[in-house]
């Protein structure tokens, strides 16, 4: 009997909250207005003594937007910027404390065209030799030592940072070329742009923008390509000596030129390839921004918070609409969220305006007081208004469907229908905590005060309310694939360890809460939706995880899932409202928009079943842990132990099948639950059975196709010894080598603590 040893990769991750820049609400500017505050945003988490590169750029602004800062004290400005004016981008240096004290003085110039104002802030430890541009979220590396075109285009492709892969710089606009002439001081700087491949055709060769042709030097009076960044110097480029490769900083200036292979140039290379900075995926490298409104314009935004296991990118949405708030329909594309989960819909809203519910009265400046404003009622908030009935009789049907009222300066919105007595008054109230300003009105000479009310002169016009239609934004547009991935790792051992301990732990009134620490986590866990977490719950996710049941279809979608709230509601569920709110499972979420101004909704996103909360968003004041030490959310725990757990992982051959045995050995440490799963090659072998060393335990195990599921929990909260699992498989075909055939991945170990354990292969 020959025995192989598998290579085990333990994928064991340690949670927690970490550095993150945070972004204000959006708001509305005033058009052509200096100094407006847009404070708000700040880092966290960061080392208070470290030094932080942190820039702010405009990616998206109408022309002549700029901001400043107030105050810059103990900033250093990056090179090429200074701290003081009017910016539309600027990079410095300095501690977060520092930095924090400066974004909190951020203020905002507009221009009178309207628009949309993106702010955009990021941070990272300070990377020496490198230059970050905030407009589009890359960095530049400078290369001082000279080189030919060739050799720093195939250098530039061997380096990373933050893991992205380098690129020979390529300049797309007057913007990123003024970026490099600021900062790079070096002069005839090479750049991805060459006609080595066809004489005359100026195309880039490197990065996100190669294969892309910008000129045509065929003796044509210009030969720019429409839309492409060209900035030659006069007479350039002219092809003097085979020169097939550009430079930029010609000469110390700001144009370009093109040279020969043989020279040897400074060169820059450039990380990035994206185009806005929120799209950004650097490693170590936290950005946010905002989008705020210039000027009296229809914007709708959404951010959707996922929690930091989910991919926001690989979801899209669309806006529906209707008229019934009824029956939806669509024919929108579906648009990406980007990388922190936010999405522009202005695009897709639908202004057009329907019959609404109701009347409103309107009134006109007249000769005749028709209307009569009653004393305030403090005790009620409200104010009683009668329209004399003359103005309604024959143009009303029914007078009771005045629902809202345009009176002067005094008051435009809704009201409450009181009486209708054609002899006399029409009355309504107008509930309000505001008292009418009567004096400082604009209309105040057709205003007469009297003993106890105030009579004005004013004609009525009544109109069938208009409303916006009805509108739903639905997300989703994930691939089968995605789907069944997303769903399939929602639900693990540690949800249901969790949900199993809290339920034990009820206390004598059976009432308390030991391990849940938010209202969200009891919503997740009453998978059944009858509004009660108990055993029933228990035993559904148990199923769910041992492949029993699904809480899914048989083939899953995330509208089996996903609880889309609104981030209000989402920060003030409590353990004992969570089954008052009517939160429901499913992809649309309804809204309702205001024209004319900037709409902005922030989403929260949970899962049915994520009762530690690893693929959710995380209430404000979430606890990690309670004050005697206890867990309290298993997903937030950093790894520990009192020796790490040895995996003895063994693979063999016996007769005419492949087995592969998993033993657990605590080293001291209370096991209380623990997961795995076994890859195999599904092309070469058949899943045949698993069997436990442990009887005693609750014990699972699910044959996913190209997969097996394992693993094992106490449900009562005591410990499990003896842990092991043999997995046997049938060869298809006759096989000499079973190496590489399986692979073995520990999803995770808790302590009956609920700590997450580490895992070493013995």
């Amino acid at each position: 009997m020959k025995k192989l040893l598998v290579i085990l990769f333990l994928l064991i991750t340690n949670y927690g909250f970490g550095q993150s820049v945070t972004s204000p609400e959006p708001k509305s500017f005033i058009i052509n207005t200096a100094a407006q505050d847009a404070s708000g945003f700040s880092l966290s988490g960061f080392n208070s003594t470290a030094t932080l590169l942190c820039a702010i750029g405009l990616p998206s602004a109408p022309t002549g937007t700029t901001f400043y800062l107030t105050t810059t004290t103990g900033l250093t400005p990056a090179s090429g910027y200074i701290m003081s004016g009017n910016k539309t981008r600027l990079a410095f240096t300095g501690t977060m404390a520092n930095i924090n004290n400066a974004l909190a003085t951020l203020k905002i110039n507009t221009t009178a065209t309207a628009g949309t104002v993106q702010i955009s802030v990021s941070a990272t430890v300070n990377p020496t030799g490198f230059f970050y541009n905030p407009s589009n979220g890359h960095f530049y590396r400078p290369i001082s030592t000279g080189a030919t075109y060739t050799a720093a285009r195939a250098a530039s492709l061997l380096t990373t940072f933050k893991g992205q892969t380098g690129y020979l710089v390529t300049i797309t606009s007057a913007d990123e070329d003024a970026f490099i002439f600021n900062n790079v001081p070096q002069s005839s700087i090479w750049f991805a742009l060459t006609d080595e491949a066809s004489e005359a055709r100026w195309t880039i060769d490197a990065g996100p923008e190669a294969g892309t042709l910008i000129k045509i030097n065929n003796g044509q009076t210009n030969g720019n390509i429409p839309g492409q960044y060209n900035n030659w110097a006069g007479g350039e480029p002219n092809n003097s000596g085979n020169e097939d490769y550009a430079v930029t900083k010609w000469g110390g200036g700001s144009q370009w030129n093109d040279l020969p292979n043989h020279f040897s140039n400074p060169y820059v290379i450039e990380y990035g390839t994206w185009t806005n900075p929120d799209d950004q995926t650097f490693t170590e490298f936290y950005s946010n921004s905002v989008n705020h409104s210039n000027g009296n314009i229809l914007r709708t935004e959404f951010n959707f918070n996922f929690g930091s296991n989910v991919d926001e990118t690989m979801f899209k949405t669309r806006i529906l609409t209707s008229n019934d708030s009824v029956t939806f329909s669509s024919s929108n594309p579906y648009i990406s969220l980007n990388g922190i989960g936010r999405v522009n819909m202005t695009s897709q809203m639908d202004t057009t305006q329907i019959n609404g519910n109701g009347v409103k009265a309107s009134t006109t400046t007249g000769q005749v007081e028709w209307c009569v404003i009653y004393e305030y009622d403090s005790y009620n908030q409200r104010y009683r208004i009668g329209i004399d009935s003359r103005e309604v009789n024959n143009i009303l049907s029914n007078p009771s469907s005045i629902n809202s009222l345009q009176l002067f300066d005094l008051w435009n919105g809704p009201v409450t229908f009181n009486s209708y007595n054609p002899n006399g008054w029409t009355e309504v109230y107008v509930y309000t905590n505001t008292q009418f300003n009567f004096t400082g009105s604009s209309f105040s000479s057709f205003i007469r005060a009297g003993n106890g009310f105030y009579g004005l002169r004013a004609e009525f016009t009544f109109t069938q309310n208009r409303i916006n239609k009805f509108h739903k934004i639905a997300l989703g547009n994930l691939t089968t694939t995605q789907n069944a991935n997303l769903l399939s790792s929602i639900v693990t051992v540690s949800d249901v360890y969790l949900a199993f301990r809290e339920f034990a732990d009820r206390g004598i009134m059976g009432n308390e809460s030991k391990y849940f620490t938010s209202g969200i986590q009891f919503h997740n866990a009453d998978v059944n939706e009858d509004s009660v977490f108990d055993e029933k719950d228990c035993y559904s996710l148990l199923t769910h995880l041992q492949g029993t049941t699904s809480l899914w279809q048989s083939t899953p979608i995330i509208s089996d899932a996903i609880k889309i709230i609104p981030s209000s509601t989402f920060d003030n569920i409590t353990k004992q409202n969570w089954n008052t709110l009517g939160l429901a499972i499913g992809v649309d979420y309804p809204f309702t928009f205001t024209n004319g101004i900037l709409n902005s909704y922030s989403l929260d996103v949970s899962w049915k079943g994520d009762v530690n909360l690893s693929h959710s968003s995380q209430p404000t004041g979430f606890i990690l842990s309670s004050s005697n030490g206890e867990v309290s959310q298993i997903k937030s725990m950093s790894v520990n132990s009192i020796g790490a757990i040895e995996a003895d992982i063994m693979m063999e051959k016996v007769n005419d099948s492949i087995i592969a045995t998993i033993k657990l050995i605590p080293n001291g440490n209370e096991i209380g639950a623990t997961q795995f799963i076994v890859h195999y090659d599904n092309s070469v072998l058949d899943f045949s059975k698993v069997e436990f060393t442990n009887n005693q335990s609750t014990n699972f195990g699910k044959n996913n196709g190209q997969s097996v599921n394992i693993g094992s929990l106490n449900t009562s909260g005591g410990s499990i010894s003896n842990i092991g699992y043999k997995i046997t498989f049938k060869p298809k075909t006759t096989i000499t080598n079973i190496l590489g055939l399986i692979s073995v991945q520990n999803v995770e170990t808790l302590g009956i603590n609920l700590n997450k354990l580490s895992v070493k292969i013995k």
